[in-house]
């Protein structure tokens, strides 16, 4: 029995989307290897938040259409208990947010690595200087007790 190549596509089609690193595992080439260095690490830990997230992602929408198929199971029941369906549906769109919002960070930093390291920069200054603010105007004015 044979399969033709349209049908080896077909059902390789899913690995090759859910795996992406094997996709590309034939492109690699040798120079690239050589001259690994501290950008290729980072390269990595984005490669494998992104994994994460993606991770988290689906679970999230899992949890969502469960919370779904939850409040639809107990549409006539006495007493209905479907606000606990539809607090699961919440707090699977909060984490969905949440998700896509950290994305979008990370996109950010491995696209634009001067403007991402120029607005942390202007982040901790703001902490520092704050901080600093804080701790002198909190640090003085007690009078000593003279009775001790």
């Amino acid at each position: 029995m044979r399969m033709s190549p349209f049908f080896l596509r077909l059902l390789a089609s899913p690995f090759i989307l859910g795996f992406p690193a094997l996709a590309q595992a034939g492109d690699v080439s040798t120079s690239a290897g050589a001259s690994a260095g501290a950008g290729t690490s980072f390269t990595q830990a984005i490669g494998l938040f992104n994994v994460f997230v993606g991770i988290m992602l689906t679970v999230a929408l899992l949890t969502y259409g469960l919370g779904f198929i939850l409040w639809l199971c107990r549409l006539g029941t006495w007493p209905t208990y479907r606000t606990e369906a539809i607090k699961i549906m919440e707090w699977s769109v909060v984490i969905l947010f949440v998700l896509v919002v950290l994305l979008a960070i990370v996109q950010f930093f491995q696209f634009h690595p001067r403007e991402a390291a120029w607005t942390v920069s202007v982040i901790v200054g703001i902490i520092v200087v704050w901080i600093i603010l804080y701790l002198a105007a909190h640090s003085g004015g007690k009078k000593k007790d003279e009775h001790a």
